[in-house]
């Protein structure tokens, strides 16, 4: 449901979005892509979201990264808690400066 609704609030903002439904996937389209931004859920199946963002910040440290879910594990990267807040999550999206 989060993945859908957080596709949904950025297409509508204008965005072009990707979707995956694990972190290991996620890294995978990092490295093998372009990407403006990584939103990560904090609560994924496989490898964990805060590996993922390690990951993701070895590889392309400049990438700005939300993780949804929670600002505690996050470390360099922006955070936004659950339950998510839409228009809160599009601000943080439009602060960003992506």
């Amino acid at each position: 449901m989060l993945v859908k609704n957080v596709y949904c609030v950025l297409r509508d903002e204008g965005f072009s979005v990707e979707t995956v439904e694990h972190p290991a996937l996620a890294v995978q389209k990092v490295m093998d892509g372009s990407f403006d931004m990584l939103v990560v859920d904090s609560e994924p199946f496989g490898l964990s979201a805060e590996d993922a963002v390690k990951i993701v910040r070895s590889i392309k440290p400049d990438l700005p990264i939300l993780c949804v879910g929670t600002e505690n594990w996050c470390g360099s990267a922006s955070g936004v808690e659950s339950p998510l807040d839409l228009e809160a999550f599009k601000r943080t999206v439009h602060a960003i400066g992506v």
